[in-house]
C-alpha cells in the first residue's frame, strides 16, 4: 500500500510539471473467463471508453485465448472488433489482433512480469492516434500477493513503439504508468481499479493524460460432479 501511495504522489507531481495539454478518460469493462481443455483460459468482455466529457470514444469487443499450464510463461492472442468515435459522433469499426508474451517470477510475496505485445490491424485501416492503433508494447510490473489477502496491489509502466513508415512512426511515441487494486469478491468474481498516467511524445499532438479504469470478471467454473469426473476418467 505505500508503494501504491507513493507511486500517486509521484504521477501527481509529474502532472503539475508538465505543461503540455491534459485528457482524461473512463474505461469500463465486464467480461466472463472459463478454462476449458488442454490448458487454455477463454475470455469474452465487453470495453467501454469514454472522454473527459462523459461521451462514448471507443467501444469494443474481444475474446481471448491464453495457455495457462506454466507458471512463469503466458502467451495468448486476443481478437478485437473496435468501434472508434470522432468529434462529431462520425464511428469507424476496424479488426485488431494482439500477441501476447507474458513473462513471470515469483520471489517471497512478490510477483515480476514483463508482458511483450504487438498489436496489429485485420486488412484495411485508419490510424486514430490513440493506443490501440498498431504498435509494439513492453509492460514491466510488480504484484505484491500478501498471504490470505483479498486485495493485490499492482505497479507497472508500459512503453509504445509505433512500427508504422511515416513522419511520426518507427518510434516510441508513448508512456504510460499504472497503479491497481485488484479485488477478490466471494465467489468467482474478481473487481480491478487502476489509475493511469500517459506522455503522449513524438507525435503530431503530444498531451498528458490521466485514466481511472474499472474492470470486472466473473470466473465460469466448471460444476464440481462433472470436473470430478472427467479427472477420474
Amino acid at each position: 500500500m505505500r508503494i501504491l501511495a507513493i507511486l500517486t504522489l509521484f504521477l501527481v507531481c509529474c502532472t503539475a510539471a508538465w505543461s503540455q495539454s491534459t485528457r482524461g478518460q473512463f474505461w469500463f469493462s465486464a467480461g466472463v473467463s472459463r478454462k476449458i481443455k488442454y490448458d487454455l483460459e477463454v475470455n469474452l468482455n465487453t470495453n467501454l471508453r469514454l472522454n473527459d466529457y462523459g461521451q462514448v470514444k471507443t467501444l469494443y469487443q474481444e475474446v481471448s485465448l491464453k495457455y495457462t499450464k506454466l507458471d512463469w510463461f503466458k502467451p495468448s492472442v486476443e481478437y478485437r472488433l473496435v468501434t472508434n468515435y470522432d468529434e462529431n459522433r462520425i464511428f469507424d469499426n476496424s479488426h485488431r489482433l494482439n500477441f501476447n508474451l507474458d513473462f513471470r517470477k515469483k520471489i517471497q510475496q512478490f510477483k515480476i512480469g514483463a508482458r511483450f505485445r504487438y498489436q496489429m490491424y485485420i486488412g484495411g485501416y485508419m490510424t486514430t492516434g490513440g493506443d490501440l492503433d498498431p504498435s509494439f508494447r513492453i509492460k514491466p510490473y510488480v504484484e505484491w500477493n500478501k498471504p490470505k489477502s483479498k486485495i493485490t496491489p499492482k505497479v507497472g509502466v508500459e512503453f509504445f513503439y509505433n512500427p508504422v513508415y511515416g513522419p511520426y512512426g518507427q518510434r516510441f511515441d508513448r508512456v504510460r504508468y499504472s497503479a491497481s487494486l485488484d479485488f477478490n469478491l466471494p465467489g468467482s468474481n474478481e473487481l480491478s481499479v487502476t489509475y493511469y498516467f500517459g506522455k503522449k511524445f513524438n507525435a503530431k499532438n503530444n498531451y498528458n493524460e490521466h485514466i481511472l479504469s474499472l474492470e470486472y470478471t466473473y470466473e465460469w467454473k466448471k460444476a464440481k460432479k462433472k470436473q470430478k469426473k472427467e479427472e477420474e476418467e
